[in-house]
């Protein structure tokens, strides 16, 4: 049995309000990805350019992939009907999704390496080892676009894609979160039993407890983007395999879901802003050369006095590096 996503009635119907939808969601995702690749290339301060960075880069290329091609061509669909603008959608969303949940799993698996083999972790974590790791990421996602070019619309792959690209790739995530999580209170337990060595005690436990929030805030990214996804995925799964299921509303109730799966593509750079200390100071240290520029331009227009840019920027406590393997094994061994 075969599976049509296309049909002409229904998509006249929706075409102009969806279509806004995905243009809006296109342009933010596009503006905010883009700044986070922006901050990672110049990386003002040389901090970014971290092994664990690299992951967070290559999630923010995936999301542009989404705002450049999956959203306009989705557009395209809804606004034409063209059956191989569809084609075209499903080839990229594919694509740019499952790397997106991959490289969000690279992300926890790294985490869960830096504290569960802390002495090991500069051996184990090499740059080569990481760039291999994303390319195969990317060969294991574009192995499915291909599949796709084969059967896109039979049960037997949309089954294979939801097992091997989208609940795999998420229970090895949770497995991983879970496993740090026993770690690091494991960690916490031996820092108060040795609670005597106050200041060498007091050092390991802010470690444990950066650790701790770089870790949630990966959780958070993967908490937001399934939660996202979830409901377009049932939906989904029920319109394939369920032929009297498909009417118009649970349709339009798919296409609305979507909408929030692409959203979550604009979502990570808020995180990022939020959570990650060395992208809030990148990004403001490269708005506060904008604002000198911009003044710069007005004062040889018109002289002036005019104030530097004061900052009151109070950056939390995280970082995206791995802790130190020497002094955290020191202090908690």
């Amino acid at each position: 049995m075969k599976y049509y996503m296309f049909y002409e009635g229904y998509l006249l119907k929706v075409s102009l309000p969806l279509a806004v939808v995905f243009i809006v969601f296109g342009i933010y995702t596009v503006v905010g990805n883009v700044l986070v690749c922006c901050v990672y290339i110049i990386d003002p301060f040389k901090n970014l350019r971290t092994l664990s960075f690299y992951y967070v880069a290559n999630l923010a290329f995936a999301d542009i992939l989404v705002g450049v091609l999956v959203e306009p061509l989705n557009v395209s669909v809804y606004w034409t009907g063209s059956e191989p603008a569809l084609f075209a959608f499903y080839i990229f969303a594919v694509l740019s999704c499952v790397s997106s949940i991959l490289n969000i799993s690279a992300m926890m698996i790294d985490r869960y390496i830096a504290v569960s083999q802390a002495f090991r972790y500069r051996v184990l974590v090499t740059e080569k080892r990481v760039r291999l790791s994303v390319v195969f990421l990317w060969l294991y996602s574009f192995h499915f676009s291909l599949l796709a070019l084969l059967g896109w619309r039979q049960e037997s792959f949309q089954i294979y894609l939801y097992c091997f690209g989208v609940l795999l790739p998420s229970a090895i995530m949770l497995s991983s979160y879970y496993g740090l999580i026993r770690i690091l209170r494991k960690k916490n337990a031996k820092l108060r039993r040795f609670s005597s060595r106050c200041q060498r005690t007091a050092q390991a436990k802010k470690m444990v407890q950066k650790e701790r929030r770089v870790s949630t805030t990966v959780f958070v990214m993967l908490v937001v983007f399934l939660t996202a996804w979830f409901p377009f995925v049932v939906i989904d799964f029920v319109l394939v395999f369920c032929a009297h299921c498909r009417s118009q509303n649970l349709l339009l109730a798919r296409d609305i879901t979507l909408s929030l799966g692409f959203f979550s593509s604009g979502v990570n750079p808020l995180l990022y802003a939020w959570r990650v200390r060395q992208f809030k100071q990148g990004l403001l240290k490269i708005m506060k050369f904008r604002r000198r520029d911009s003044t710069n331009l007005r004062s040889q227009r018109r002289p002036s006095k005019v104030g530097p840019f004061v900052s009151n920027f109070s950056p939390a406590v995280v970082e995206l590096n791995p802790l130190s393997p020497r002094d955290l094994a020191n202090d908690v061994s």
